[in-house]
């Protein structure tokens, strides 16, 4: 059975995997493919400190596993495999070796159908999956209002700065590169100074 999760869960179970080739499939509705793999890409970068980058599958299984080869990030988000057929994911299944070239792993993005076809002709690599197939709830908030000033607090408290003097700090590109002040930045939704404090 898929397990549902929101996308922050999903995020913190990357974010504390070991340093090591591992890969999970998110199942989620194609409407949403656009914004949650902008978040993954923003996110894991921050938490998981390690280049990112997403490659499309609708030039079909040749273009995808080039790519792939080809990419220098270590973390690799593969999506849009709507086009595929039964002949697609048979062939993208004998290729799943080459999914094992890269230091982080990655993510699948799959639609409903994508997910159901993966399963169905592509054996291996549902079988190298396993459980970390994830259903995507996007109406389950990992941190409400609440919980987010909760963390912010603790964040304020433990570094000894306000909000504002980190944003300066950001906006100045001052800011230390630990995680923590990266996940300060997304809580106060200023990731358009993560890039700038690098």
């Amino acid at each position: 059975m898929i397990k549902s999760v929101s996308i922050d869960e999903f995020l913190q179970r990357v974010s504390s995997q070991s340093e090591s080739n591992i890969w999970s499939a998110l199942v989620v509705t194609p409407s949403d493919f656009d914004e949650v793999i902008e978040h993954l890409r923003e996110i894991i970068s921050i938490f998981v400190e390690c280049e990112v980058i997403d490659i499309s599958g609708k030039d079909g299984v040749s273009n995808l596993i080039e790519k792939v080869q080809e990419a220098s990030e270590d973390y690799l988000i593969l999506w849009d495999f709507e086009s595929w057929n039964r002949e697609n994911w048979p062939e993208f299944d004998y290729a799943r070796s080459w999914l094992d070239k890269h230091k982080r792993g990655g993510v699948l993005v799959l639609s409903p159908k994508s997910a159901g076809a993966m399963f169905n002709y592509a054996p291996n690599i549902a079988s190298w999956l396993g459980s970390r197939v994830y259903d995507v709830n996007k109406n389950s908030e990992l941190l409400t209002e609440e919980e987010q000033e909760t963390r912010l607090s603790a964040l304020r408290e433990w570094f000894g700065l306000s909000d504002s003097e980190v944003i300066e700090l950001g906006e100045a590109r001052k800011l230390p590169l630990d995680p923590e002040y990266g996940e300060w930045l997304v809580l106060l939704d200023r990731e358009d100074l993560i890039e700038r404090s690098k």
